[in-house]
């Protein structure tokens, strides 16, 4: 369910993008309220994110990594974030959508659900710790920087931070027809 692309990429320019987002974008940091929720028992106090491609009309305003279809169209567009690293995975990936940063401080934790079956996530840790899994079920995973992993998000899944650092991924999704193409890239970002 979580499968390691064979694809090499600079860490520190992935992280010096982020970094970045954290000191010069505050503008469009996204934090939930409430509607995030949807009735679910996520913990998501302290969660935080960019969303570089938005479905929102007005790019001007910070947009969820996650569930952004609910709140715009479902048209994707570049915003001001999509340069430096960002670019290079919109140049490696141009059919990536929902591209975004999340972070999960200590204690976050997204309760286990199913995403639709149309797309599969790619996920690309920046930070991590050794408490913090992603869970199918029963089973948990630990995704470690400095490599690519494909995540089929048709089964439940979920995630929790139980460290003491935050999990910091940069995401997004791919349109699963070409899973088997993008499973067999190898390659350098």
């Amino acid at each position: 369910m979580i499968t390691p692309l064979d694809i090499q990429f600079d860490l520190n320019e992935a992280l010096d993008y982020y970094y970045t987002l954290e000191s010069k974008f505050q503008h469009l940091k996204y934090t939930p309220d409430a509607n995030l929720l949807d009735g679910s028992n996520h913990k998501i106090s302290n969660f935080y994110g960019w969303g570089i491609q938005s479905n929102l009309e007005d790019l001007t305003k910070p947009c969820p990594p996650y569930h952004v279809h609910k709140n715009g169209s479902n048209v994707y567009r570049n915003t001001e974030l999509v340069f430096g690293f960002a670019e290079k995975i919109t140049l490696v990936f141009p059919e990536a959508r929902q591209l975004g940063i999340a972070v999960h401080p200590p204690g976050v934790e997204i309760e286990q659900h199913v995403d639709n079956d149309e797309y599969f996530k790619i996920h690309i840790p920046l930070i991590s710790n050794l408490d913090s899994y992603f869970i199918f079920g029963d089973k948990m995973d630990r995704m470690l920087p400095g490599k690519l992993y494909a995540v089929d998000t048709q089964y439940m899944h979920g995630t929790s931070n139980k460290g003491s650092t935050n999990r910091v991924h940069l995401l997004f999704k791919i349109p699963r027809n070409l899973l088997t193409t993008t499973l067999s890239i190898k390659g350098i970002l």
